[in-house]
C-alpha cells in the first residue's frame, strides 16, 4: 500500500499533524484529526480523503477505506496512487459486486472543474478571436467555432458537478444492508449488499436512500448503511 501523502504546509499542518500521531501508532487520533478537517474549510482535499483511506486501511476498515479513497479519485483522477490503494482495499473485501459508476466516462480522467476552466478558455480564446476577425475583415467562422465549443464544454462540466453533487457514491458499512422495494422498514426486502458494496445514491426521502449498484440492482436502503463518499 502506497503511503500518506504530505502537504502540511500547505494545509495549515493538518496532514502532519495526522500523519505524526499516525507514525506513533495512533490511529484513531489521526483519522480524527483529519475527519475534523474534512468537516471543516478541507472539505474538498484530496489529500486530506486520501490519507483517511490510507488510515481506515491499516485500521482494517476496507469499507470505509474505499469510501474515502473514491472521495479522493473524484477530486484527483489521474493520480496512480489513490487507484493502486482503492484496488488494494477492493481486493480486501473479497466478492462484491463491481463498483457503481460514475456519471460520464469523462470523469475517470477530469474533474468538472478542469473541464470548466477549459471550457472557460475556449470560450474566452473564441471571443478574442471572434472580434480580432471582424476588425481585420476575415469573418466569424473560427471565432464561433471556438466560442460554441466552449460553451459546449462548459455546459458538460456544469452537467457533471451537478451529478456528482446530486448522485454521490455511497459505500455500505457496519455489516449487510438489506435493500428494500420503498422507504419503509416494513417494505419488502429485495437483497442485501455485503459491506464494501459501492453504490449510487438516486435521492434521498425519509431517512432512506434510493440507490443503485454496480450490477444495475436498484432499492431503498436507510441513511446510516452507507458512508457518502463525498
Amino acid at each position: 500500500m502506497i503511503g500518506l501523502w504530505w502537504a502540511g504546509l500547505a494545509l495549515g499542518g493538518v496532514v502532519s499533524d495526522g500523519a505524526a500521531a499516525l507514525e506513533e501508532g495512533h490511529l484513531d487520533e489521526a483519522i480524527e484529526i483529519w475527519s475534523a478537517a474534512r468537516g471543516g474549510r478541507l472539505r474538498a482535499s484530496g489529500i486530506i480523503e486520501y490519507n483517511l483511506g490510507t488510515a481506515w486501511y491499516r485500521k482494517g476498515d476496507w469499507p470505509r477505506a474505499i469510501a474515502h479513497l473514491r472521495a479522493a479519485a473524484r477530486l484527483r483522477p489521474r493520480d496512480g496512487a489513490i487507484h493502486h490503494n482503492l484496488a488494494l482495499a477492493r481486493a480486501e473485501l473479497g466478492a462484491v459486486p463491481p463498483p457503481a459508476a460514475l456519471p460520464a466516462a469523462w470523469m475517470a480522467v477530469l474533474t468538472p472543474g478542469e473541464l470548466g476552466v477549459l471550457g472557460l478558455l475556449l470560450t474566452s480564446l473564441g471571443s478574442v478571436v471572434l472580434v480580432g476577425g471582424r476588425l481585420a475583415g476575415r469573418g466569424r467562422a473560427p471565432g464561433l467555432g471556438l466560442l460554441a465549443v466552449g460553451l459546449v464544454v462548459g455546459g458538460i462540466s456544469s452537467w457533471g458537478g451537478a451529478q456528482l453533487a446530486w448522485h454521490p457514491i455511497g459505500v455500505i458499512v457496519d455489516g449487510e444492508a438489506i435493500l428494500r422495494d420503498a422507504a419503509s422498514v416494513n417494505a419488502g426486502e429485495r437483497l442485501r449488499l455485503k459491506p464494501g458494496t459501492e453504490v449510487r445514491i438516486e435521492r434521498s426521502y425519509g431517512g432512506f436512500l434510493l440507490v443503485i449498484d454496480g450490477r444495475d440492482r436498484r432499492g431503498w436502503l436507510t441513511e446510516s448503511a452507507a458512508a457518502v463518499a463525498w
